[in-house]
């Protein structure tokens, strides 16, 4: 997602609030220090997901059962991505105590610079991996190996005395200390992406391209080669499967790795996926009355909400309120550099805004950020606010339960985070062109899993 360049904004717009005389808004009222307390505003993004969508294979092409591949057959599996995704798998090496095939952890890349899906083959991306589970012995000889591990008469193989995911060199040294070089990657399994650049629909292939009894030659000779089902994900900036140089996570891919066992980590990938959107600065008002941003069920206001909700651009909102606050406006601004950085930008997952207001019994706290992975949904609170007081007690501790995803009914909704869409060049109009709460049944991932927003009395305003 890009966003637009922001404006950062505070505006003091009645002078009251700052222990001065009190002075009128727009509509003829006044507005005091009786009672006015600081607070601190915390928006936080608190995404957990490490990615974005996950899946399994385990049906070669032209079956209809599971099971492992042959020289000449393959697996496929059609998914779509958007920029800045990478696609991460695991299959197992059959012939091993526990290898299996991998791109690097953080996956192979599905868009080049220019956005253009990246096609071809990508055999060149996968290495084999140890997942350091259990003692190497010599592929499809071993007791312990895939071919022979039903068959061992003490069980699994002993654990491996290194316990780290790790690359398997061409030639490496076995538990045993003896050495064996095995076939290169490109020469058991070729892997291929195809891809429909209007509808970002990509297809995985993986294909054994093995010679049986010639390409796997072993002490006994040659051995067939076999690979088996698989697991697959889409990550940005993690690793959804393993990390090189750690131990296996317990998640499953022992399983894939040790016997070709996808059920385990089939079920836990998804659990970890989902939309880690970015957010937008955002554009907050403190109001004593009043729907300052939207009015739910009806159209956008045209003052600059549809550029929150479509580009994460800030500045034509906030500079409307410069030139002059909706009825009900006492003080607004925008939250627009992450805690710890100097400049302004969106936050990602454990990034983070604070901004310092002020207000007084009776005020509400507005504001809209978007979900930088839509068209045009925006995180915000109701359209008449939220209460800062109850009676005349600062509100503390977490909000969150009062701030939800809406749509702008600007643009048309596509895939979240893959629409060719999602920022510029804006897509077709919605034909629903009013502004209405995101349901469940249209996402069902709770906001608390998005963000969190926090509020902090910091004691009367001085």
């Amino acid at each position: 997602m890009r966003f637009s360049p922001v404006l950062q904004v505070v505006a003091l717009v009645c002078p009251a609030l700052a222990g001065l005389p009190a002075c009128s808004d727009d509509d003829g009222g006044s507005t005091t220090t009786d009672g006015a307390q600081r607070f601190k505003v915390t928006i936080e993004n608190v995404a957990p997901f490490t990615n974005r969508k996950a899946g399994s294979f385990a049906v070669k092409v032209g079956a209809t059962d599971p099971g492992p591949i042959a020289p000449g057959e393959a697996y496929e599996v059609t998914f779509t991505a958007g920029p800045g995704h990478r696609l991460v798998f695991a299959t197992m090496f059959g012939q091993s105590n526990d290898w299996f095939f991998a791109p690097d952890p953080m996956g192979i890349a599905l868009f080049d610079s220019d956005k253009n899906p990246v096609t071809g083959d990508v055999t060149a991306q996968v290495k084999l991996w140890d997942a350091g589970t259990e003692v190497d012995e010599e592929p499809a000889v071993g007791a312990h190996t895939g071919p022979k591990q039903k068959d061992s008469t003490d069980g699994p193989g002993a654990a491996d005395p290194d316990t780290d995911v790790r690359e398997v060199p061409l030639t490496t040294t076995l538990t045993d200390g003896s050495s064996f070089t095995r076939p290169a990657v490109a020469d058991m399994i070729a892997v291929t992406l195809s891809a429909d650049a209007a509808t970002r629909t990509f297809t995985l292939r993986i294909e054994n391209v093995s010679e049986d009894g010639v390409t796997l030659m072993t002490s006994e000779g040659g051995k067939p080669v076999r690979v088996s089902p698989g697991v697959w994900a889409l990550g940005t900036t993690t690793e959804p499967i393993f990390s090189e140089g750690a131990p296996d996570r317990g998640e499953g891919l022992e399983g894939i790795a040790e016997g070709g066992d996808i059920a385990a980590l089939a079920a836990a990938l998804p659990m970890h996926s989902g939309v880690a959107t970015p957010l937008s600065p955002a554009v907050w008002l403190v109001h004593d009355g009043g729907m300052p941003f939207f009015t739910v069920g009806e159209p956008d206001y045209g003052m600059g909400l549809e550029a929150v909700a479509e580009t994460g651009d800030v500045s034509v909102l906030a500079g409307t309120y410069s030139d002059m606050l909706p009825a009900g406006g006492v003080l607004y601004g925008t939250a627009a550099v992450p805690v710890g950085k100097s400049d302004p930008g969106p936050i990602g997952p454990g990034g983070s805004y604070e901004q310092e207001i002020t207000a007084s019994p009776g005020d509400m706290l507005s504001f809209v950020m978007m979900y930088g992975a839509s068209n045009d949904w925006f995180f915000a609170t109701p359209d008449d606010g939220l209460p800062l007081f109850s009676g005349t007690t600062p509100v503390s501790g977490d909000v969150t339960g009062g701030v939800a995803i809406y749509d702008a009914g600007t643009e048309a909704d596509e895939e979240l985070a893959i629409g060719v869409h999602g920022g510029k060049p804006e897509g077709p109009a919605d034909p629903d062109d009013t502004v209405r709460e995101v349901t469940a049944a249209e996402y069902g991932t709770p906001v608390t899993q998005h963000i969190k927003v926090t509020v902090t009395p910091l004691g009367p305003a001085q």
